[in-house]
């Protein structure tokens, strides 16, 4: 069984480079669908951006990969970033690197370093914990006793990926595998009140 890091804490460094700026950000996924909408937010957060341009890894053995040049030439930026949290050791982990062209052309090699140092640069400062494994569960209950359920969550070491307000609260969580057990106990304990559905998602 491969065992890899993950990051404990978010982090950022900022690079310029012959005019262009750089901001490479870096931060804890559990799974591809948070490292997607990470990626959302950060894109947001810098619609402003010539590009912002990332690469994700998830997974236990890191099976889960993808990465986007988001306008670049393609291979100058995503795969950079890719190989730069690769060869860290790392998985559910997200990287987007945003640049601000400054009006000088980096050409194609110009690019892949630019990116890939940018990428390094955060990793300096990078605090790692053991990658454990994880698991998803999507979980259906009335108000009144959703607050319950999600605190019994967050003391299992799980967190809230999506929460969505209907006739009831649909809520997707994201746990260690190890305590898939103990929540099922709890939320079956909880089904006589009525009301209350659960999966786990893929």
């Amino acid at each position: 069984m491969s065992h890899w890091n993950t990051l404990s804490q978010p982090i950022e460094a900022k690079l310029n480079i012959r005019r262009s700026r750089f901001i490479a950000w870096i931060a804890p996924a559990a799974d591809a669908a948070e490292a997607a909408r990470l990626v959302q937010e950060r894109s947001q957060q810098f619609a402003d951006a010539t590009h912002n341009c990332y690469a994700w890894i998830t997974g236990w053995d890191r099976e889960n990969t993808h990465y986007n040049d988001a306008g670049e030439p393609a291979g100058t930026a995503g795969k950079p970033i890719f190989n730069a949290l690769m060869s860290a050791g790392l998985t559910n982990v997200v990287a987007v690197v945003t640049r601000y062209y400054g009006g000088v052309k980096l050409g194609v090699r110009g690019l892949i370093a630019a990116y890939f140092e940018s990428t390094q640069e955060a990793l300096k400062d990078a605090r790692t914990t053991p990658a454990i494994p994880m698991a998803r569960i999507w979980v259906k209950c009335d108000y009144g006793e959703s607050e319950s359920v999600e605190g019994f969550v967050l003391s299992l070491g799980g967190s809230v990926v999506d929460k969505v307000f209907h006739e009831q609260v649909e809520t997707t969580f994201c746990l260690p595998e190890s305590q898939l057990l103990a929540l099922r106990e709890n939320l079956d304990g909880r089904r006589h009140q009525g009301g209350l559905l659960y999966r786990l998602e893929e």
